[in-house]
């Protein structure tokens, strides 16, 4: 195989490099052996500062975990009444109606012409009268009872009623009609008084008539003035005068 000249120039400069390359490292200078150095160090012990002392720390107190709270709903306590309270009032009923009539219990059996209408009073007027069932009125009210009186025997007595004549006898109207008649002369009554001196109850006991009688309870009643009646043990006290001359007299 023929090779062409630029092949050969290849090669041939190829061979010449490696040519050169040994030679160089036949040629090369041998280093000598490394020798160890020795490097003096200074070797101190450093002091150590001591330790600071140890200090034990308490442990951290345990905390609880919080509890639940349950709530318990509490009944308030019974509210009693206040002592001697009055219970409560029932309202008030409405009164019956008036009905112009008169009660099946004031009728009686018997053949008459006269209708009367059936109700529970006749004290209204028939044409103000109400309607309905008849409903029996409510009777009236007792009177209130009266003050006791108890006066004391003139046994028990010190001193006896006292009144202002003079004053009393100014302050009494003279009758018209005693005073034209020309009547003259005493009303005898009987005097109730209490503790107090006031008249509790007057009777006449002999009049003279003509307004006299009625003049001297008047006056003895609302004008006169007594002094009680004073018992041994010092206290004033209800008496009787039994028979008190009231007189009369015409200005001469």
């Amino acid at each position: 195989m023929a090779l062409s000249k630029p092949d050969l120039v290849a090669i041939i400069g190829a061979l010449t490099a490696h040519a050169a390359i040994a030679y160089g490292l036949a040629h090369v200078p041998e280093r000598p052996p490394h020798r160890p150095s020795w490097v003096e160090v200074d070797m101190r012990k450093k002091k150590v500062p001591p330790a600071p002392p140890r200090v034990e720390t308490p442990p951290p107190p345990k905390i609880e975990p919080p509890r639940k709270v349950e709530k318990k709903k509490i009944a308030p306590p019974p509210v009693a009444p206040p002592p001697n309270a009055e219970p409560p009032k029932e309202p008030p009923k409405e009164p019956p109606k008036p009905i112009f009539g008169v009660t099946m219990s004031s009728t009686t059996e018997g053949d008459s012409s006269m209708a009367v209408p059936v109700g529970n009073t006749t004290m209204i007027d028939p044409a103000k009268s109400g309607k309905g069932p008849v409903v029996p009125l409510p009777s009236a009210p007792p009177p209130p009872p009266k003050p006791s009186y108890s006066p004391v025997s003139e046994l028990y007595v010190k001193s006896f009623p006292e009144v202002d004549s003079e004053a009393c006898a100014r302050s009494t109207e003279y009758p018209d009609e005693a005073k034209q008649l020309g009547i003259e002369g005493d009303v005898k009554l009987r005097v109730e008084l209490d503790d107090k001196g006031k008249v509790h109850g007057i009777k006449v006991l002999a009049g003279l008539g003509h307004g006299l009688d009625q003049a001297a309870v008047h006056a003895l009643t609302h004008r006169c003035k007594f002094k009680p009646a004073i018992a041994t043990d010092g206290k004033p006290v209800a008496f009787v005068i039994q028979s008190y001359l009231f007189k009369f007299q015409l200005d001469r």
